[in-house]
């Protein structure tokens, strides 16, 4: 067990104040194993990002990725603390400095956790009771109303691509769009060879496939509502596919 970690954060300071980062380093991870031992994870996580910033002073081989590997650690104090937004800023950091020692894997795990920690940040500001008290003046809730769909932006993004760092979440949302807007199908109506008819779920599921990915074969005609369907599935397909060789190039190129 780490004793009075308050006390070697207190050294540690001091060391980094005569321009020793080396001697520094060590006292700040002990002060947050001791925080942490305490239940002080807000604390944990100030040690855990002094500690890293002591590496990025420091020059020398793998400088880069201890700091960054402190700063993550700091990150899940944070999280675990529940204070998202500086939990965001030590993920952002910690990526920055895998990036720089070409640890890509880490890199984009980093990223990806920056930014959600960021959404969580925004959508537990936007809906707390304090805020939702204060909605009478126009301009706050105009403010209000940017936020709220600011937070929708992140979910949709988490959910899509992962903030492009999880493409194959684009997969299964084109999979469950094509799926969901085959069973609306089969409650609509549709024309083949002059004759309306209602779509079979297999049928539902071809005209599907062929709304999305915008090949219109044309041998199978909507009507009446089923048509405002494939146009909005239609959308879909020419935005969710992009999104899915963008973030693939993005996070396998770098290797």
């Amino acid at each position: 067990m780490v004793c009075d970690p308050v006390s070697l954060e207190a050294k540690a300071h001091a060391f980094l104040a005569d321009g020793k980062p080396a001697e520094a380093f060590p006292l700040f991870k002990q002060a947050a194993d001791g925080f942490k031992e305490q239940g002080n994870l807000k604390q944990s996580a100030f040690c855990c990002a002094s500690a890293a910033s002591c590496w990025s002073i420091k020059h020398g081989e793998k400088t880069f990725y201890r700091s960054a590997q402190t700063f993550q650690e700091g990150a899940e104090y944070a999280a675990a603390a529940g204070d998202f937004e500086y939990a965001s800023l030590l993920y952002k950091y910690a990526a920055l400095h895998y990036q720089r020692e070409s640890e890509f894997i880490s890199f984009s795990d980093c990223f990806y956790l920056f930014r959600e920690m960021h959404r969580k940040a925004v959508c537990r500001d936007t809906f707390t009771f304090k805020r939702c008290e204060r909605l009478w003046p126009a301009e706050t809730i105009r403010s209000f109303i940017k936020d709220v769909l600011r937070c929708g932006a992140l979910g949709m993004s988490a959910l899509v691509w992962g903030h492009g760092e999880r493409p194959f979440r684009t997969l299964f949302t084109v999979a469950a769009t094509i799926l969901f807007s085959a069973l609306l199908y089969t409650m609509g109506a549709f024309v083949r060879d002059g004759v309306i008819f209602t779509p079979s779920f297999w049928e539902a599921v071809y005209f599907s496939v062929v709304t999305f990915t915008t090949v219109g074969y044309g041998d199978i005609t909507p009507v009446s509502s089923a048509r405002f369907i494939a146009a909005l599935e239609a959308i879909g397909g020419i935005t969710f596919m992009p999104l899915f060789f963008v973030g693939l190039s993005r996070k396998y190129l770098r290797m």
